[in-house]
């Protein structure tokens, strides 16, 4: 488990990251199967329900509806189905669910959305994103591992570790290339499945497949 050695309260004051992510509450179980797909899809994670972004513990009302909508989001909402570990924790007076995914060994899992669309999601800094297709160990090739070893590219992904986006505009001024090129090479990044492309950001703009 990713955060198996930390406790709860050293969950919070570390805040929300690549493998944390808090929830006053679960609202949707769809968007909570994507939060858990991603965390499968990446390197397994903590999720805290009844804590706000603030870090402010807030305490679930109905431990047992929680978990039904956490029940739901794993045996229905995600394909293939997941198998989580939840436990209420008591901090003070308020009741914390801890629910940790592991990384899978059997992935991409699936994030099924209330139009019945299958999408996979990944974790990118302290978000679940979309991506098109995921990276599996043993998939990259010749060309990928030249394009990682370029100084551009290693300067776009020093960038990235440092700030959560990058746009064409940035790019063209870090390197000193016109935006039309650096539109091109984030392109083929994302292509790549290096970067991913972020289509609903006006300019669009890209981010890191995986954290290191």
């Amino acid at each position: 488990m990713a955060n198996a050695s930390k406790t709860t309260l050293e969950l919070i004051q570390m805040g929300e990251g690549l493998t944390i992510e808090f929830k006053r509450s679960i609202d949707s179980p769809f968007r909570i199967a994507r939060t858990l797909a991603s965390f499968a899809n990446t390197s397994g994670g903590t999720l805290l329900v009844g804590v706000a972004d603030n870090r402010e513990v807030i305490g679930v009302l109905s431990e047992l509806r929680e978990m039904q909508k956490l029940e739901k989001a794993c045996t229905q909402l995600v394909d293939k189905e997941l198998i989580i570990q939840y436990k209420a924790i008591r901090l003070g007076t308020k009741l914390v669910l801890r629910v940790e995914i592991e990384e899978s060994e059997d992935k991409p899992h699936y994030a099924i959305n209330e139009k019945g669309e299958r999408i996979i999601y990944i974790r990118t800094k302290d978000k679940s994103v979309p991506t098109n297709r995921l990276m599996l160990p043993g998939e990259g090739d010749v060309d990928t591992d030249k394009l990682l070893a370029s100084k551009q590219v290693k300067s776009i992904i020093q960038y990235l570790k440092q700030n959560d986006l990058i746009t064409d505009k940035i790019l063209s001024q870090m390197i000193n290339i016109s935006e039309k090129r650096a539109s091109r090479m984030l392109n083929d990044l994302a292509e790549k499945n290096i970067l991913i492309r972020l289509g609903h950001y006006k300019p669009i703009a890209y981010s890191l497949k995986l954290a290191e």
